[in-house]
């Protein structure tokens, strides 16, 4: 599920201690370096959420996984 990356979510994600990236979700393997559903990285893996994309410029959006289970 993808969102609008607002400051107000950053703000939030701060504030509450958000963890949304595939290295924080009971799913993720660091020895496969994947997913164990298999699911594609739609930029799940980024973290901290404004973390600049491949070419150097803010996102403006984030995805959200629907399986992500916190360790």
């Amino acid at each position: 599920m993808k969102f609008p990356l607002t400051d107000q979510l950053l703000a939030e994600a701060t504030r509450f201690e958000l963890r949304s990236a595939c290295r924080d979700c009971f799913f993720w393997s660091a020895a496969r370096n994947a997913c164990w559903h298999d699911w594609p990285d739609e930029g799940q893996r980024r973290w901290p959420l404004d973390a600049p994309l491949a070419d150097g410029s803010r996102p403006t959006e984030v995805a959200f996984c629907k399986e992500f289970e916190l360790r």
